[in-house]
């Protein structure tokens, strides 16, 4: 084979991996947003009040979830993990950050209902819900 022709070879063989890589992502993987609302008590009195929309969150399988924190406090932090050690349909138990966090790397086959916790700290105050998160088998 002609140094033309390797190149040809190799050429094509980078762009069936290229292809292959690209096929590898569902092509109806998205993200779902939940907006957590939390009116932290000024000077440290008062209740710590929450909502959340969605409730249930909703996602096909290989879709990612964000949570996004609004509130009226710059020391807020928000914690994401499995209820009780449960099962959980991403790859990382625990996600965390300050005003957001993400799942991104979903299991393969996660289909099924799962409860979890998400902790809102405000300064030393601490709020835990229990909402749930669906995954749907999808079309893909």
């Amino acid at each position: 084979m002609n140094r033309r022709g390797s190149v040809l070879v190799l050429s094509t063989a980078l762009l069936a991996v290229v292809i292959g890589g690209v096929a590898a992502v569902p092509a109806n993987a998205q993200g779902k947003d939940v907006v957590v609302t939390a009116k932290c008590p000024k000077n440290e009195n008062g209740p710590l009040n929450f909502h959340m929309n969605p409730w249930e969150v909703e996602v096909l399988q290989d879709e990612s979830i964000e949570w996004k924190l609004n509130t009226n406090s710059r020391d807020t932090r928000i914690v994401i993990e499995a209820k009780d050690g449960g099962e959980w349909p991403f790859s990382e138990r625990k996600h965390e950050g300050n005003g957001r966090a993400g799942a991104v790397s979903m299991k393969p086959n996660a289909e099924g209902a799962y409860e979890y916790n998400i902790t809102i700290y405000c300064g030393e105050d601490r709020i835990v819900i229990d909402p749930r998160v669906r995954v749907g088998g999808g079309s893909g």
